[in-house]
């Protein structure tokens, strides 16, 4: 992680019918340990947060002028500072156009790692907490509440500003609060936010896509492959990084095979199979998690029952019966067995 610069801004507004309040920091945080671990805090709550909306920064620059102003600053025209305080004074601009009342702190972090330059948006709040004085007296304090960030902005600025189409629609990604969608609305429209991709769709096309890829192969090679591609997919969104079809393609072919007594011709490499069948499909995508889960595992629940399987033991071990609306369970877990005959016995 090589963070360059990083500052903080505060906003207020405690009256609904009155505007609100910002106070602008003019220098950059001189950086040490404190305050690298305090970006690498809120980095981590961001991204295990659920709720991303991956798009672009909307063509109309008028009403969202963030973006001019970020070319500025990456073309060394801006400072830093002057940067964020008129960002700050924007998103002053749409909240005083709501009643919205809040209290915090707009965090922002110019971030270079090998792969891309990053800007990095937070809002983030003071928590209170009591402890006892010198005096054994009880006091209060205050402290920055790092893992609560739930409000977020991530600008790949390699990716917004090269020459990819695919990569420069989906290279801002925002986090909204559940639960505070007027707040989050504020800060969509502070950051100029379009053009939402619909991660379902595009996960459901790729899912299909692994389904015709598979669809030649003995079942447990089948299964296997299908495991693998999740788990690719699975381990991409915790680093919170794309799914690149090369790179699944290669993963893929440098796996251990299974040994199956079924012989079979393998396919082609992952990716050569997507340029001949789907030329149009995009290089890298961004998975929904939920459907990812629910290719590889079957689940549901109501008020007396929650079950969840491998997708892979329908049709074996468990078996539908459309007509009757039943499912016949083989092979049961040990444990469960154990606990289905205690009980029968005591019920005996």
């Amino acid at each position: 992680m090589a963070l360059t610069r990083i500052i903080a801004h505060r906003i207020e507004r405690t009256v609904p019918t009155e505007q609100a309040r910002i106070q602008t920091r003019q220098t950059c945080w001189s950086q040490d340990g404190r305050i690298e671990e305090c970006f690498r805090e809120m980095k981590q709550a961001a991204l295990k947060r659920s709720g991303k909306d991956y798009g672009r920064f909307s063509d109309d620059r008028a009403n969202h002028p963030l973006a001019s102003w970020l070319e500025e600053y990456h073309a060394e025209k801006m400072s830093f500072e002057s940067f964020t305080a008129k960002a700050m004074a924007h998103i002053k601009l749409e909240l005083d156009k709501t009643e919205v009342v809040t209290g915090a702190f707009f965090v922002f972090a110019h971030e270079k790692l090998e792969e891309a330059d990053f800007l990095h948006i937070y809002f983030v709040q003071h928590n209170s907490g009591q402890y006892i004085d010198a005096e054994l007296e009880m006091a209060e304090s205050f402290y920055l509440d790092t893992d609560g960030v739930r409000l977020a902005a991530k600008i790949n600025l390699d990716d917004w500003l090269g020459e990819d189409v695919h990569r420069k629609n989906n290279a801002v990604t925002l986090l909204r609060w559940r639960g505070e969608k007027e707040l989050s609305e504020v800060f969509e429209a502070s950051i100029g936010f379009a053009e939402k991709i619909d991660l379902t769709a595009e996960t459901e096309a790729f899912l299909e896509v692994v389904n015709e890829y598979t669809k030649e192969l003995p079942d447990v090679v089948k299964e296997y492959t299908k495991a693998q591609v999740v788990d690719y997919c699975m381990e991409q969104d915790k680093v919170g990084k794309p799914v690149v079809i090369k790179e699944l393609s290669t993963q893929l072919i440098e796996a251990p095979k299974l040994p199956t007594e079924e012989s079979y011709t393998p396919p082609p490499p992952f990716s050569e199979f997507i340029k001949q069948n789907k030329p149009l499909a995009k290089p890298e995508l961004i998975p929904d998690k939920a459907k990812l889960r629910q290719y590889v595992r079957i689940s549901g629940r109501n008020d007396f029952l929650s079950m969840s399987f491998a997708s892979s033991c329908l049709g074996d071990t468990v078996v539908y019966d459309a007509e009757s609306d039943s499912l016949t369970i083989k092979n049961i877990p040990p444990s469960l067995k154990s606990r289905l005959l205690k009980h029968v016995r005591e019920s005996d």
